[in-house]
């Protein structure tokens, strides 16, 4: 029987993230540990993913492992058809800062530095002048609704508005793929609405890659696919 080859991937279909075989054990008394046991999961471009599945059974070490801020014990990430950890420390901390953003569940913003600084942080580390860097964190903050609280520090925020400026530093700039632990763990119902939305707007203006660890089925219920992760492997997706 005669065969027809497959359309090419439309820019939403095109492969963004892919593990193939991944693990992560640690060590402990000298007790091997597996939190990941073979993870194989492919995430197009401007696809929305949530992470799904009790506590300890590997969901944010997944995150963090695709994020490049931990590696795997054997396996493989590959971020637009590129190893990425196939590159140097230096030029994976490069590639971090500019392809993807982080959102975490508590902010991890600096105390000492204003809304407006912490959002420009990102920037300036990847060469942005002052001025423009600036003016990037300004419409942000705008766009997440804090413009009357640029000069706010931290401690001078609600909790909310501390995710607001999280948000904002995270998209500074304009990665392909956000990755947020429990983005609204810590925020009441409303504030979490708020929050989703700004992420949902992202995903349709920039066509922003969403991967997220969540315990909402609330939450995961608006992406385009969850999978569910329990003992270190994938049961569904």
């Amino acid at each position: 029987m005669a065969t027809h080859p497959e359309p090419p991937p439309t820019v939403q279909e095109k492969v963004l993230i892919k593990t193939i075989a991944l693990k992560k054990s640690f060590f402990l008394d000298k007790r091997e540990i597996s939190v990941l046991k073979g993870i194989d999961l492919t995430i197009a471009a401007g696809e929305r993913i949530a992470i799904c599945g009790e506590s300890g059974a590997g969901k944010s070490t997944l995150l963090q492992i695709i994020g490049s801020l931990d590696k795997p014990s054997s396996g493989s990430v590959s971020f637009a058809g590129v190893d990425i950890f196939s590159r140097s420390e230096r030029e994976l901390a490069r590639w971090r800062n500019s392809a993807l953003g982080f959102v975490f569940q508590f902010h991890h913003l600096l105390p000492e530095f204003s809304a407006l600084e912490n959002v420009m942080t990102p920037a300036l580390i990847n060469g942005i002048s002052m001025s423009e860097a600036r003016g990037m964190a300004n419409l942000l903050l705008q766009k997440v609704g804090l413009a009357a609280r640029t000069g706010h520090k931290p401690g001078e925020l609600s909790g909310g508005e501390q995710q607001r400026v999280a948000l904002a530093r995270a998209l500074i700039m304009r990665p392909e793929a956000v990755l947020a632990d429990e983005p609204t763990g810590n925020l009441d119902a409303g504030t979490s609405d708020e929050i989703v939305a700004l992420l949902m707007e992202c995903n349709r203006e920039f066509n922003t890659t969403l991967l997220l660890v969540t315990h909402s089925q609330r939450l995961a219920q608006q992406m385009d696919r969850t999978i569910f992760i329990e003992n270190g492997i994938i049961l569904e997706s």
